[in-house]
């Protein structure tokens, strides 16, 4: 049985004033109201969501909403908040687990085709897209004796990793692939970092370059969940 961490799913309707329980079921029935746009800064959430954990449904087959879950609270409570009016809140759930799920919109349905890999072309990876898919799926590993980690993801879909290959490409990296897995060099993990700037709330440990310091702030971070 799941419970709310973060309750956003009641509210006073910017339209018409109107309470409501459900928002996009308030738009989809008044006849006063129409589903707002997303801010321009959300398309960049939504799809570092969807190059990681995140996918789309419709169970009541009206606009899809987008649905995301991790064990890092603090991590999930970072996307409630980039997402903003578009979150519904998060639950957890009885094996520990925190879900966010947004409001049903129609927004999301321009995303159906990233359920089959993100597309070939038309979107590059910008920082906060990137910021979003190294938080949510990335880390550090340290081959063999080295003393310097290397970033690296683990991508099961054959589409999305070489889309993913692809962009960071775009962005002049040289990564590595092998057993679904894409990594780059000890240097460019070091660029990279330093590009994406701050770290994100419950990933620090992502942004940490020593490994006695990453695996302390690591196992600190799924204490205190």
């Amino acid at each position: 049985m799941s419970e709310w961490v973060i309750d956003a799913r009641g509210g006073v309707c910017e339209q018409c004033d109107r309470e409501y329980r459900s928002r996009s079921s308030h738009w989809a029935r008044n006849q006063d109201c129409t589903y707002p746009d997303p801010e321009d800064d959300y398309t960049d959430i939504i799809r570092g969501c969807l190059l990681s954990d995140g996918s789309l449904d419709n169970p009541n087959d009206g606009p899809p909403a987008l649905r995301i879950a991790s064990m890092r609270r603090a991590h999930i409570e970072w996307i409630h908040e980039q997402l903003g009016w578009l979150s519904r809140g998060i639950t957890r759930d009885d094996s520990g687990a925190y879900r966010l799920r947004t409001l049903s919109h129609p927004v999301f349905g321009r995303y159906w085709t990233w359920m089959d890999g993100p597309p070939a072309e038309g979107w590059t990876l910008s920082r906060p897209i990137a910021r979003c898919w190294y938080a949510c799926d990335g880390g550090l590993e340290w081959p063999g004796t080295s003393t310097r980690p290397r970033a690296q993801w683990t991508i099961t879909d054959d589409a999305k990793r070489a889309a993913c290959k692809r962009v960071l490409r775009e962005q002049d990296y040289d990564p590595m692939e092998w057993e679904r897995r894409l990594a780059l060099s000890f240097d460019e993990t070091e660029c990279f970092l330093e590009w994406l700037g701050e770290p994100t709330p419950g990933s620090g440990y992502k942004w940490t370059l020593d490994r006695d310091e990453y695996e302390r702030r690591r196992d600190l971070v799924g204490s205190v969940q």
